[in-house]
């Protein structure tokens, strides 16, 4: 009995490892993603302060009313 692989083996053993690998790792990742469902996430408006330019988000920005307009001032301005 040889214990040698014939080249032919070994030729079959490197063309399908890569094969059979990237099934398991596909089979992995559905298996692991196939409850989860997609979320998408609003985009937050920002706005940007009439002083300086810097932009925030709304909740960071300080209002400022002056002739029935809204003007949006960052925390370094708005002092």
């Amino acid at each position: 009995m040889d214990p040698q692989m014939s080249s032919e083996q070994l030729a079959w053993f490197f063309a399908a490892a890569p094969f059979a690998l990237g099934i398991i790792i596909f089979v992995a990742t559905y298996l692991a993603k196939r409850g989860e469902t997609a979320q998408t996430v609003p985009i937050g408006q920002s706005f940007a302060c009439a002083s300086c330019g810097r932009r925030g988000l709304r909740e960071h920005m300080t209002p400022r009313l002056h002739d029935g307009a809204v003007s949006w001032l960052c925390h370094r301005c708005s002092h």
